[in-house]
């Protein structure tokens, strides 16, 4: 019988332990890129901060995995794509757009990779502060 308490136990400073090297994989649901799609939106006010890994898939020849992390003020976010490794090509651009109301992350296909699909994992962190404009 499956019991999730094989899995995890208590770590050191509150943090959840992964037993016997554990750890997390990722299937979808997928969507696809082409000009502009969403990744991921959220309210401005939520979250200040976040980190993403995002993986693509275009075929067996062209995959590639992005981490980037994004800064949220009230009218201004900062992408920073830190982390790239692909197969030979780059297969799709990342944009951040913000207003008042909201923040979406977005991906762009590079010619030739439209529809490649894409899968991601996010780590959200909370505003301490309320935005004030």
């Amino acid at each position: 019988m499956f019991n999730i308490a094989n899995y995890f136990k208590d770590g050191i400073k509150k943090t959840l332990l992964l037993r016997n090297n554990g750890a997390t994989s990722h299937n979808g649901p997928w969507k696809q890129a082409y000009t502009n799609t969403q990744v991921e939106r959220w309210h401005a006010g939520e979250f200040s901060t976040a980190e993403f890994t995002i993986s693509i898939d275009y075929n067996n020849a062209n995959k590639e995995i992005i981490k980037c992390i994004v800064a949220v003020g009230v009218d201004y976010a900062n992408l920073n794509a830190f982390s790239r490794s692909n197969l030979g090509n780059d297969l799709v651009d990342l944009s951040v757009t913000v207003n008042q109301s909201y923040v979406d992350l977005l991906i762009t296909a590079k010619t030739g990779y439209e529809g490649a699909k894409f899968i991601y994992t996010a780590n959200y962190f909370q505003n301490q502060n309320p935005l004030t404009s």
